[in-house]
């Protein structure tokens, strides 16, 4: 099992079938916060979606197309942090991530980006890390900002959110020479 141990509170583990649960509490407790920036929060309505969602995360892995991981507070499942859209071809992928709101404000995502980052560059052989965020999600733009990713582009309506057209913006981080 990968448990990438980043300090003495935080971790990275790989996520199991067994997780389901874990996750499915954090995603209900906090579903009102988190479906304001995460739209298939709205999908998330029990512990078999969740399930369903850890299956195909694992199987995508091994296809690597996907690469994901929980974000461990104290031995305490917190919440995920994903590389998606990996692009094998073009050596791309999308950094995505959520947490409780119990584990924020303590630097857990910033941190978690940062080994993910390390894991991205060094052993994903990904070369650019993009990471888009809604305009007015100034929580997550701070992450992306305070690990170094260049602003690269407002996109006017980008994405759908509540039924709305909302700016995102895009950010990205190029792997170290």
């Amino acid at each position: 099992m990968f448990i990438h141990q980043i300090n003495d509170s935080l971790a990275l583990k790989f996520p199991s079938i067994n997780d389901a649960a874990d996750l499915y509490e954090l995603v209900d407790t906090d579903r009102r916060i988190l479906s304001q920036w995460l739209p298939w929060t709205e999908q998330m309505m029990s512990v078999q979606d969740e399930t369903a969602f850890l299956d195909y995360g694992i199987k995508q892995m091994a296809e690597r197309k996907f690469w994901f991981t929980l974000i461990m507070v104290d031995g305490e499942v917190a919440g995920m942090i994903d590389v998606h859209s990996i692009d094998e071809e073009y050596h791309r992928g999308e950094i995505g991530y959520w947490l409780s709101s119990r584990f924020q404000g303590q630097g857990a995502v910033t941190e978690s980006l940062a080994a993910v980052e390390e894991i991205a560059f060094n052993e994903l052989g990904i070369h650019r890390l993009e990471l888009l965020a809604m305009a007015t999600n100034t929580k997550s733009r701070a992450v992306a900002e305070r690990r170094f990713f260049h602003q690269d582009a407002v996109l006017t309506d980008y994405l759908v959110n509540n039924g709305e057209y909302v700016d995102a913006v895009l950010y990205s981080k190029i792997a170290p020479a």
